[in-house]
C-alpha cells in the first residue's frame, strides 16, 4: 500500500513538473519573440509552433477643442475647381432643394481626388465643403492638414488613437484616426446650414 501511494505521488509530482515546464517553456523564445521548434514526445519530426495571436492594441479616445483647426483644418480649403484641375473627378451630382430660397435647387457634388473624397454643397454663389475623408496626405491640402494636426495632437508611438477635434461652439468637427502612432484617416465635418 505504501508503495502504491509512493508511486501515485511520484506520478503526480512528475505530471506537475511536466506541466510547469510546459507553462514556463511556452513563454520562452529567442530574442525576436518567435517560438522555438517543439518535438513531440513520440519522436516524430520537429514542427514549429505558431505564435499566439497578437492582442489588439487598445484604442484611446481623445477629445480636443481647437477652434482654428476645427474651423479651417486645411488652412486654405481645396475648391472643386482646384481638385478638378489636379486630376479629381466628379463621381456624383444630386439635386438638393434650397431650404431658404423658394424654388431654388442646389447640387450636392461628390468629388474624388487621389483616393480622397470631398462633398460640396454647390449654390449659385459658391461651393461649400460639406464633408471630406482624407487618407492620402500627398496632395498639398493633405500636407497642410497633416501639419496642422501635428500641432493639435501627438499620439504615442505604436498607439491607436481616435481623436475628435471640435470648436468651442460644437459646430465643426475633425475626426482623426492614428494607427500604430501614424496618421491614418481624417474625416472633416464642417458646419453647413
Amino acid at each position: 500500500m505504501l508503495v502504491a501511494l509512493f508511486l501515485s505521488s511520484a506520478k503526480a509530482a512528475s505530471a506537475a513538473s511536466l506541466y510547469a515546464a510546459v507553462l514556463l517553456g511556452a513563454g520562452a523564445g529567442d530574442s525576436d519573440g518567435e517560438k522555438q521548434p517543439v518535438r513531440k514526445a513520440s519522436g516524430s519530426a520537429a514542427r514549429s509552433v505558431r505564435p499566439a495571436a497578437q492582442l489588439p492594441v487598445p484604442t484611446r479616445l481623445v477629445r480636443v477643442t481647437n477652434d482654428s483647426l476645427a474651423g479651417q483644418p486645411f488652412g486654405p480649403e481645396p475648391t472643386v475647381q482646384e481638385l478638378l484641375q489636379n486630376g479629381g473627378i466628379i463621381v456624383s451630382r444630386k439635386p438638393y432643394r434650397n431650404l431658404y430660397e423658394a424654388g431654388q435647387v442646389d447640387t450636392i457634388l461628390l468629388v474624388r481626388h487621389q483616393g480622397n473624397v470631398f462633398e460640396f454643397y454647390r449654390a449659385p454663389e459658391k461651393d461649400l465643403l460639406r464633408d471630406a475623408v482624407v487618407t492620402n496626405f500627398a496632395p498639398a491640402y493633405g500636407r497642410r492638414l497633416r501639419t496642422r494636426l501635428a500641432t493639435a495632437h501627438r499620439p504615442a508611438p505604436g498607439s491607436t488613437d481616435k481623436v475628435r477635434i471640435g470648436d468651442s461652439e460644437r459646430t465643426n468637427y475633425v475626426s482623426v484616426v492614428y494607427q500604430s502612432g501614424r496618421l491614418s484617416t481624417v474625416h472633416v465635418e464642417p458646419y453647413v446650414d
